[in-house]
């Protein structure tokens, strides 16, 4: 004879189970409810421009007008002079036919492997820093001499070609006379089609003396991307100074050109 088992209370047991679950799952619900009541997230776009967004748009347009109104003031005090390397000038110079020698086919100076920017100092005479062992050449149908060369300081002064509005040009006297620190400023450059420029942030740096020039200068790291043969002016296209040495850049001031001017224009002087 069989004997009867008692079914086993599986369902009773799993259909509690589930209670207890769902009762725990809507009071955690009611609790986070309660604790973070406006927890709703929303997505954001992330800004594609967070510099825009820490300044306003018109100090970047502010900075372009008052760059492009620097270059059109200040580029007819500039020439764009081509260099090659000085043994190519040198031997081509000697190699050169006498003018009535010289066929329309013929070059009488190497082609240009880089650009340097003179600033007119005064009338017809340009000032710029020219790089060792090279020198400035003649450009197509322009005639540029080389009135002087400092090889110490770098520098050249040169005659060239009247300019529209230049007449009666005297740049120093106007020029910055003490360094403006804590201030942007226009550096220019040479390209092969013209000037061109960028804002630069000068700093705060100490004068350094130097045997070479009469006036303190200044170490080309004060301002950012400062490289020799930039020349720069205030916002205002008033010309601070110009950037020479190749191997430790530095920034020589407007008097000190000034003084260094007058020397290379009386032979046999040098600046005190």
């Amino acid at each position: 004879m069989a004997s009867h088992v008692p079914e086993p209370q599986s369902g009773r047991e799993t259909r509690l189970l589930v209670l207890v679950v769902g009762v725990a799952v809507v009071v955690l619900l009611l609790l986070a409810r309660w604790r973070y009541p406006y927890s709703d997230m929303s997505v954001v776009t992330p800004s594609s421009a967070p510099l825009a967004g820490l300044a306003a748009r018109a100090t970047f347009d502010e900075m372009s007008g008052a760059l492009s109104d620097v270059v059109g003031r200040v580029s007819p005090l500039t020439v764009v002079v081509p260099l090659a390397a000085d043994s190519d000038v040198k031997t081509r110079s000697r190699e050169a036919p006498a003018d009535d020698e010289v066929g329309d086919d013929e070059e009488p100076m190497p082609e240009a492997e880089a650009w340097g920017l003179a600033v007119r100092v005064r009338g017809d005479l340009a000032l710029m820093y020219v790089p060792p062992a090279m020198m400035p050449i003649r450009d197509g149908e322009s005639v540029i001499d080389v009135v002087a060369h400092d090889p110490e300081r770098e520098i050249a002064l040169l005659r060239v070609p009247p300019a529209a509005g230049t007449a009666g040009l005297d740049l120093l006297p106007a020029s910055v006379r003490t360094f403006p620190g804590f201030t942007f400023a226009a550096a220019l450059s040479a390209t092969s089609i013209g000037p061109t420029v960028q804002p630069v942030f000068l700093g705060r740096a100490e004068s350094l003396v130097d045997p070479r020039w009469s006036h303190g200068v200044l170490p080309a790291s004060v301002g950012s991307q400062l490289t020799p043969g930039t020349v720069l002016f205030s916002l205002n296209s008033r010309f601070i100074g110009l950037v020479v040495g190749a191997e430790d850049p530095i920034i020589v001031p407007a008097p000190a050109i000034e003084t260094l001017m007058q020397a290379m224009e009386t032979p046999g002087s040098a600046p005190q």
